[in-house]
């Protein structure tokens, strides 16, 4: 007789596959015992639980190989029968292709050989089956009770986050507490205080690439990375419990915060502004970092309504029109009479009372984000569920309409609470304009300018062409606002 053995682990920290070895050493010697030849065993590591995310591949290859007459082996062996799935269905599934096939299956810790075209023997395993998949459930019971505790507690759970470090007890190796990892806690708060000063991600990702500051496996920090950092609330001393969510997604809607018993690296107001200018609506998030130059791509050609673009030539840097080139005007002119325009906006009180600068809306601000944030993961979900073929694509579109109702109510309500993030985080009622316009980076310089050089503000900054050709008028001449009205 010959035989095939599936060998699997939930986990493997030894890096060496030592569960999988050690099992296939025991079927090594049953098969010697009874003068079997074992042919190329299937191997996985990862949980065969219903509630496991990662799928196993030589139980997936186990099932097609039967599935196709391809196992080419008398008997089946298992070290024990949780090694095969934990799942009842997965389990019947594998008795009936057994059955089918005249496939015997040997359970290593039972020592006993079982026939799945014998009623008693059959019975056994779908005994098993049942039995397997209970513990499964009451281990996942547990553990999520467990979780749930370690939470409302404020405790730590999972990788220690980049800027912290970890101590255990020498004795028990229980955790101690989290503290500050020094080097690392210095990185995240450089990200706060430039973020929150109007820096972008790219910037910043260049300039820690160019500084050598790497992640702790030694790569450079990517943009993508530098927001997850942002957008952790680890870093602001809250505790975030949310059953379910894969790493890296978005919180659900049963999220819940606890104040954590680790030190905060950034304040819980620093945390919040950052967070708010990297989810402002009006954030445009087009070639993040690289635009230098003030009004490239916000004026507006007034021939053609193409954006304006700056451009070196033989008459030196100048803005021309983007689309076909049908006006072009003096680089240093245009940028200086755009600064006049936005410092004497700026200081006049009437103007930052319209733009509600210095409101007291964030809390009632940050529920209708929340809001907005839990009915879009809600609409995603619908699309994941038809996508995985859990419900039909009929009861989705009915339940989609009620879905876009709420969105739309809860984006109408933020709409209205929305005090534009790089005004509210760039100018504060009655500092100096002209201080804070010149210290502030350019990309904040440019986010205000994209906010304020619309219709509904100063009005959108529209160049005429000259009105003779080679004679260079006063920009004063060339450039009008259209405004809302």
């Amino acid at each position: 007789m010959t035989g095939r053995e599936y060998l699997r682990v939930s986990q493997d920290r030894s890096g060496r596959e030592r569960s999988p070895e050690e099992q296939h050493q025991d079927h090594v010697g049953v098969a010697a015992e009874r003068g079997w030849t074992l042919g190329a065993p299937y191997r996985d590591i990862g949980s065969a639980s219903r509630y496991a995310a990662k799928a196993r591949e030589g139980f997936d290859r186990l099932i097609a190989d039967l599935e196709a007459g391809r196992f080419g082996a008398d008997v089946l062996l298992l070290w024990e029968g949780s090694r095969g799935s934990r799942r009842t269905n997965e389990w019947v599934r594998l008795i009936e292709l057994c059955e089918d096939r005249a496939v015997k299956i040997l359970i290593f810790t039972y020592e006993r050989l079982f026939d799945p075209a014998n009623p008693y023997d059959r019975a056994d395993l779908l005994e098993l089956a049942i039995k397997s998949e209970l513990a499964s459930a009451e281990t996942s019971k547990r553990t999520r009770r467990a979780a749930a505790a370690t939470a409302a507690a404020g405790r730590p759970a999972g990788r220690c986050p980049y800027g912290y470090q970890r101590r255990y007890d020498p004795v028990t190796r229980k955790l101690v507490e989290q503290v500050e990892e020094p080097s690392e806690a210095a990185v995240v708060r450089e990200l706060f205080e430039r973020l929150q000063a109007g820096h972008s991600l790219r910037s910043v990702e260049r300039d820690f690439r160019e500084r050598g500051i790497r992640t702790r496996t030694g790569l450079v920090f990517s943009s993508q990375h530098l927001r997850s950092l942002a957008m952790n609330p680890t870093y602001s001393g809250q505790r975030v419990h949310d059953p379910g969510r894969l790493s890296g997604h978005t919180l659900s809607a049963h999220a819940t915060f606890t104040e954590a018993v680790w030190p905060a690296l950034v304040t819980r107001a620093v945390f919040l502004a950052v967070r708010r200018r990297l989810t402002a609506p009006e954030r445009v998030t087009t070639r993040p970092g690289r635009a230098v130059h003030l009004l490239s791509m916000i004026g507006v050609c007034d021939v053609c309504d193409g954006p304006i673009a700056a451009r070196n030539s033989d008459r030196g840097r100048e803005y021309v029109c983007h689309r076909k080139s049908c006006v072009r005007i003096g680089y240093d002119e245009l940028n200086t009479f755009a600064e006049a325009a936005i410092i004497d906006y700026l200081s006049r009180p009437e103007n930052l009372a319209w733009l509600n600068i210095g409101g007291d809306d964030d809390a009632a601000l940050l529920a209708v984000r929340d809001q907005v944030a839990e009915i879009q993961a809600e609409l995603d979900d619908l699309a994941d569920q038809v996508g995985a073929g859990q419900i039909t694509a009929a009861l989705a579109a009915r339940a989609e309409p009620a879905i876009l109702a709420r969105l739309k109510a809860a984006q109408a309500r933020e709409a209205e609470l929305t005090t534009p993030a790089p005004l509210r985080d760039f100018l504060t009622p009655g500092a100096d304009v002209v201080r804070q316009w010149t210290a502030a980076p350019m990309p904040a310089r440019r986010e205000l300018v994209r906010l304020l050089f619309s219709p509904q503000a100063c009005g959108q900054l529209r160049v005429r062409r000259s009105p003779s050709k080679g004679h260079r008028r006063p920009v004063e001449q060339r450039v009008w606002w259209k405004t809302a009205d």
